[in-house]
């Protein structure tokens, strides 16, 4: 993993949501342990069931949080972007032996932190940990309503709840994802994706180009979604804060 810079980062700078929510007091605890890092695209930043020592605060890019279904299927669980950040297993006490793999699907950067500086500067400061914990609360509400969704909703509302989880966590409108990276995230055949891409671009929710989906009608696209997506923004909006990007 390439380090970008050791210079230590001003909290105006960062784009991390976390980040930015803490009192100037917590960013002082917290900043001297963050190192700016890349993310390339298809990096594993974590093995499932193997120990975690480090978390990553996402600047920009996405990460995804998969589980393996097969014995070479994996399949997305959750959306790691400038949102929230990956540890969350640090956080809750099961470090040594994750379930789940986390993998840049949009390559970015980073402010990566070790497991044992980020328990110390929990220790620290009660505020930072009682915002961890609403994070992980808040992820737990997402992938728990997301596996209902799965279960009930068809592929349109999922992928058009999928697209604006992905404009939030990337905060941009232009998304650099393809119709393969959909197809292996959702578990979905791949044409099956184009189709409802396809209908959800001529209701004019979004314009697609090669590699490339951009949201070009965000409340059009949430009205095509079930409540699910609902469910989820106002989460995060009561525990963390502002959803809009």
């Amino acid at each position: 993993m390439e380090r970008q810079r050791s210079i230590r980062p001003s909290q105006s700078s960062v784009r991390n949501r976390l980040l930015r929510a803490l009192p100037a007091s917590d960013w002082e605890i917290l900043s001297p342990s963050l190192e700016l890092v890349e993310l390339k695209s298809r990096q594993v930043l974590h093995h499932a069931k193997t120990p975690m020592d480090q978390a990553f605060f996402v600047e920009r890019g996405l990460v995804s949080v998969s589980a393996r279904v097969a014995p070479e299927q994996w399949v997305e669980v959750w959306l790691v972007g400038s949102e929230g950040m990956t540890g969350l297993p640090i956080l809750l006490g099961n470090a040594q032996f994750p379930a789940f793999r986390r993998v840049v699907q949009v390559g970015g950067s980073a402010l990566r932190i070790s497991a044992k500086d980020l328990l110390k500067a929990r220790e620290l400061s009660p505020s930072f940990d009682k915002l961890l914990l609403r994070y992980a609360s808040v992820v737990l509400l997402q992938t728990s309503q997301s596996g209902a969704c799965n279960a009930h909703h068809s592929l349109k509302q999922r992928l058009a709840r999928w697209l604006l989880l992905a404009k939030f966590a990337l905060n941009e409108n232009e998304l650099p994802i393809t119709h393969n990276m959909l197809s292996r995230l959702l578990a979905v055949r791949r044409p099956s994706v184009t189709t409802c891409l396809g209908v959800l671009e001529d209701e004019g929710s979004i314009r697609m180009d090669r590699g490339l989906i951009q949201v070009s009608d965000p409340g059009k696209l949430e009205a095509t979604c079930c409540h699910c997506h609902h469910v989820i923004k106002q989460a995060y909006v009561r525990l963390i804060g502002r959803f809009e990007s």
